[in-house]
């Protein structure tokens, strides 16, 4: 029995050298091949969420006015599961916020160590099936995706559905979010301002047009 015990605590120490599977929370990795920067709300047309790369970035999806996403007035999450598909019964991995810097718009600052996927623990690798929510966090107040659902004004968008991503147990290398692609913001309910916004926008475009 003694030596039983023995075996069996040196299989779990084997086994827990491996590490857990873990996925790097990244829209910019050049190693990669990732590259989705997420867009804020269009004033031309705030309730309108698109999703999908960019015609800049050999995409089909025009983001018109919409701007791309700079500081830390923005969170960025990332909810996953191991077989579920419908994203609303994702379980939160990890939180960031996006760069400051301008030359990485639209960019999430990731967290420097890949976030833990607690279905796949290793030994082994697995897959898993992510999404990325991103919402207007209101200068720190707006912390949960629950408080974003509760106010219909507040600027939200959601990544389109990856599924069967590997997911990759250390001392590998962690993979990253494959297939992901840009996507913009919108406004369920657009307060007054916003909306004042969109028709001055749209109003400046009629007599451009009368013009011409």
């Amino acid at each position: 029995m003694k030596r039983i015990g023995i075996v069996l605590t040196t299989l779990a120490l084997a086994a827990s050298a491996f590490g857990q599977g873990a996925i790097q929370f990244q829209n910019r990795s050049t190693s990669l091949g990732i590259f989705a920067p997420i867009y804020g709300v269009n004033p031309g047309a705030p309730t309108q969420q698109l999703t999908g790369n960019s015609t800049t970035n050999g995409g089909a999806v025009n983001y018109g006015a919409s701007p791309l996403l700079l500081g830390t007035g923005w969170t960025a999450a990332l909810y996953g599961d191991a077989s579920a598909t419908d994203p609303n019964t994702f379980s939160l991995l990890s939180s960031a916020q996006f760069n400051t810097a301008t030359t990485l718009l639209g960019i999430i600052r990731g967290p420097t160590t890949a976030p833990l996927v607690p279905w796949v623990p290793g030994p082994g690798n697995g897959t898993g099936n992510f999404e990325i929510r991103v919402w207007d966090n209101r200068a720190g107040a707006v912390t949960t995706w629950a408080m974003v659902l509760a106010d219909p004004t507040i600027a939200r968008g959601r990544s389109a559905t990856l599924l069967n991503v590997p997911v990759i147990a250390a001392p590998n290398t962690p993979t990253g979010l494959n297939g992901l692609t840009s996507f913009g913001l919108f406004v369920p309910v657009p307060e007054p301002s916003l909306i004042a916004l969109g028709a001055l926008g749209l109003g400046a475009l009629l007599l451009r047009r009368r013009k011409a």
